[in-house]
């Protein structure tokens, strides 16, 4: 007895310690996120959403609360009353708190399920702003059916789904009492419980057909998403046959409703049945009229029938994927440069990438990252302005990696005390490499050395780490190696939350980690820094934005900052084609984080997307002004890849504006692909480029487009930045001109002999040919096709190496070392010297060490390797010779 009764005791007090230990992490993971709100400057957003969910969820608790125990008390109470049962007080006190705890435990359930599912949907109800613009068939506002039909739609959902759960108690109850009667078999009307049991069906059914009305009316709205049509939305059958049987079963059901209770109270079972045969008749019949109209009346004269709605999906779909204001031009290729040509568009030849993003990547990691904790994760394209000069350069971030260390190196005090922080960033031109192919530095080392200044080149948010780190201990931070150890530094920047005795213990809870409190390196002025991954620490901000995966590194003013894309989509715009489950996107604001302190700044750049503007509504002051972005930072903006991939994609079809020419599909186009190896196809990439469209040289993202399941290409499509960000420009290019495509002139460069024959050369000698993304350049009324030719050696840890530059123009195809050369193969004529001809200084350098070479061959009595090394000597001195001409 005695040991049952320990056995009992220990059992409930793990039991109870669980609990506790639960409750304080739950709660000192809601006082981190507190702190962690306010230290970042979004508290307000914080509490907004948290005050929303409290204002919803405790009304709510008490509404089910009252419903459901009060409505489980009258049962349990008629059914006493009823089976002239006498109870007494104490077990009717002790049911009627079992009553409410069960009461209790389902509308909490209920009430958190309701308050996560509607909280945000009534914040946009309350606070959605107008689109100015009304669907085509209800005159309703687009705004209504983002952010107040998607409300009303859940809600009606919801009650459907409570009268469902109070009909199962009321069922239960009814059983429960027949089955203590005896009876197996539930008799209907035949006694008092019976009857009663019928009046709660009659109460059930009116209310279901009252709901039931309201869901035919949603029906009738959410007509403007049907895809019985040749396109999206409402079609000829949806408004001339289904809308009116929606109307008319609205308006049946809500007669119904008061019908049904009648009958079913009087028990005229003929009347019930004759009701609920009449709606069915109807839903059944509204399937078979629209099945005929689609077959007698629109298929044969589809064109004629569909075209009014047809003319709105094109509208439609076009504004709300942002391609209504695409400006086009006519390309008449002539290929007719001249060396005047060329010289006016000189920056734009300079600007020609040749190197690739992940063999560029592959080398930065190999031969920068300095130490083995570091790593580059990404490579970002970007212009600068160096030497006076708008210059496309590949950068990207020395983060720190403390996962690539030996495990034994892993300890608590390394990773979360000594090694916090990445350091600078590399940086290098996309169109020009050294002579070995590997890429130029503009930007390289530690400390960083280049032409541009980077004052803080610490990294302590960036894309690799989101684990906590703990700054200003007593032991200082490994700030970069430094020959064979470190240089030290101390964080002075202003993230992180300082470690108090009482957050020691909050943030031990919440994190699970005694270190906090355990070590000795920690004291009160400590600080912990929360949410280091940049994409993360802004999606907890706002949630409600949609974020580009790609962020990319800006240097500005001596700091490192991240530059983030966010855009807002949603998928109930009114007859506007889905793509990707969305059918409306935005990429109306820019998110910049600082690398070291980690602040989060959201800027709208489209003041005329109603989402962000209710959003702005909802959380008041999240948004800055674009004005407000500092002007280093603006000059870096670029428009978001994967917004633009989009619209691309609609604009395949959707550049069709003539509704008989969309529906015959007279002009439809595809993004271009390339063939792989294997024969499958796989889409081009957009292609960010610096290149002259109209009076300067600027910062472009790029698209091919080619005629649908046909390989010349038709047009070409753009995006502007700077003070141009988000214009978007289409190149239309003769249709009665074959032009050349990407894979058609990947197919030319496999079918010339010379180049050909090389390329299987490379492949046969150890070495690998890699083959990068295609450009095509448009200038005055011609056409470049650019693509790099790497080389790779097979096994080990080999570079890839920038081998050759292959070219086409016109009908002419040359493969030379570099960009200029190709250029003057081409136009046979001394252009410039800037095409990454070797200079005076760079010759000099390498005769220099071309020299010492052959001296030290000469030495270790290698004769061939001497006979080698004068001979490329001679070579360099006669081009220094030519040079001083």
């Amino acid at each position: 007895m005695i040991r049952g009764k320990v056995k009992n005791f220990w059992g409930k007090a793990i039991a109870f310690t669980f609990v506790i230990l639960f409750l304080l992490s739950m709660i000192s993971g809601f006082l981190v996120d507190i702190q962690w709100f306010k230290e970042v400057g979004y508290l307000g957003v914080f509490f907004t959403s948290f005050k929303a969910k409290l204002i919803i969820f405790l009304p709510s608790f008490f509404i089910f609360l009252l419903v459901i125990y009060f409505y489980a008390r009258f049962l349990t109470q008629s059914y006493i009353q009823m089976g002239q049962v006498v109870y007494d007080d104490f077990y009717l006190k002790r049911r009627n708190k079992l009553m409410l705890i069960i009461s209790s435990i389902i509308a909490f359930v209920i009430s958190f399920i309701f308050t996560n599912a509607f909280w945000y949907k009534i914040l946009e109800f309350i606070n959605g702003e107008n689109f100015n613009l009304k669907d085509p068939i209800f005159n309703k506002d687009v705004g209504f059916f983002i952010f107040k039909l998607p409300l009303i739609q859940a809600i009606l959902g919801f009650f459907m789904t409570m009268l469902l759960f109070l009909f199962v108690i009321s069922f239960i109850f009814y059983a429960i009492e027949k089955a203590r009667d005896g009876i197996v078999s539930i008799s209907f009307m035949k006694n008092s419980k019976s009857r009663f049991f019928a009046k709660q069906i009659a109460y059930f059914a009116s209310a279901f057909l009252l709901l039931l009305s309201a869901v035919f009316y949603i029906k009738a709205l959410n007509l403007v998403y049907s895809p019985r049509g040749v396109a999206f939305g409402a079609s000829y059958t949806d408004i001339n046959v289904t809308l009116p049987f929606f109307k008319v079963l609205s308006l049946l059901c809500l007669f119904a409703s008061f019908v049904m209770f009648f009958f079913i109270l009087k028990r005229n079972i003929k009347g019930i049945i004759s009701v609920a045969l009449i709606i069915v008749a109807l839903i059944l019949f509204e399937e078979i009229a629209s099945f005929v109209v689609e077959k007698i009346i629109v298929s044969p004269n589809a064109r004629e029938k569909e075209m009014p709605y047809l003319k709105y999906n094109i509208e439609y779909t076009r504004k709300a994927f942002g391609l209504e204001n695409v400006k086009e031009r006519e390309f008449d290729v002539k290929n007719d440069l001249t060396l005047k040509d060329i010289q006016e568009n000189k920056d734009t030849i300079d600007n020609i990438r040749v190197t690739e993003f992940s063999q560029s990547l592959e080398v930065f990691n190999q031969i920068q990252a300095i130490r083995n904790y570091y790593r580059f994760n990404d490579v970002d394209i970007d212009r600068y302005v160096i030497d006076g000069r708008l210059r496309q350069v590949f950068i990207s971030a020395r983060e720190l990696d403390n996962s690539l260390r030996d495990p034994k190196f892993q300890t608590w005090q390394n990773k979360k005390l000594f090694y916090t922080h990445g350091y600078g960033a590399v940086m290098s031109y996309t169109n020009t490499v050294t002579q070995t192919g590997l890429p130029q530095f503009i930007l390289k080392d530690i400390p960083v050395s280049g032409k541009i200044n980077i004052d803080k080149p610490q990294i302590y948010f960036g894309e690799i780490n989101n684990d906590y780190i703990i700054v200003n201990a007593r032991n200082n931070e490994i700030d970069y190696p430094y020959g064979s150890g470190e240089k030290e530094t101390r964080y002075d920047g202003k993230a992180g939350i300082r470690l108090s005795p009482l957050n020691r213990i909050i943030f031990a809870l919440a994190y699970g980690d005694l270190n906090i409190i355990l070590s000795s390196n920690v004291t009160s002025d400590s600080r912990i820094i929360l949410n280091r991954d940049i994409v993360k620490r802004v999606k907890k901000i706002a949630p409600f934005l949609n974020y580009d995966e790609d962020p990319y590194l800006v240097i500005a003013n001596g700091r490192l900052y991240w530059i983030i894309d966010a855009y807002t989509v949603t998928d109930r715009f009114p007859y506007s084609e889905p793509y990707f489950g969305i059918n409306y996107i935005r990429n109306s604001v820019k998110v910049v984080v600082d690398a070291y302190d980690g602040k989060v700044d959201f800027y709208l750049v489209d003041k005329n997307d109603p989402i962000a503007l209710t959003i702005g509504n909802i959380y008041k002051g999240i948004f800055k002004d674009i004005k407000d972005m500092p002007q280093e930072i603006k000059k870096h903006l670029r428009y978001s890849e994967d917004v633009f991939m989009v619209q691309a994609t609609v604009y395949e079809k959707y550049h069709m504006k003539n509704p008989i020419s969309f529906y015959n599909s007279e002009d439809l186009w595809s993004i271009a692909k390339y063939k792989n190896s294997d024969g499958s196809e796989r889409p081009v990439e957009a292609v960010y480029q610096v290149m002259k469209i109209f009076d300067d040289e600027e910062f472009l993202l790029t698209i091919p487009y080619t005629v649908a399941k046909k390989e010349n290409m038709v047009s070409w499509l753009a995006v502007r930045m700077d003070k141009n960000l988000g214009e978007m420009l289409l190149i239309r290019f003769p249709k009665e001109k074959a032009i050349l495509g990407p894979q058609q002139f990947n197919s030319r460069i496999n079918t010339d002999i010379q180049i050909s024959s090389l390329i299987t050369l490379l492949n046969q000698q150890g070495s690998s040919v890699i083959l990068g993304e295609t450009n095509i350049i448009p200038i005055k009324n011609s056409l470049l096709y650019v693509r790099p030719l790497y080389l790779k050696a097979q096994g080990g840890k080999s570079l890839p190496e920038l081998k050759k530059v292959i070219v086409n123009y016109g009908d002419t195809l040359v493969m030379e070392d570099n960009i200029g050369l190709a250029i003057k193969k081409l136009f046979n004529q001394t252009i410039s010297e800037q095409y990454n001809e070797e200079d005076l200084k760079t010759l000099i350098d390498k005769a220099d060490e071309t020299y010492k070479k052959a001296i030290e061959a000469q030495k270790n009595g290698d004769w061939a390797g001497y006979g080698k090394f004068i001979k490329e000597l001679e070579n360099i001195i006669e081009k220094l010779k030519q040079k001083a001409k």
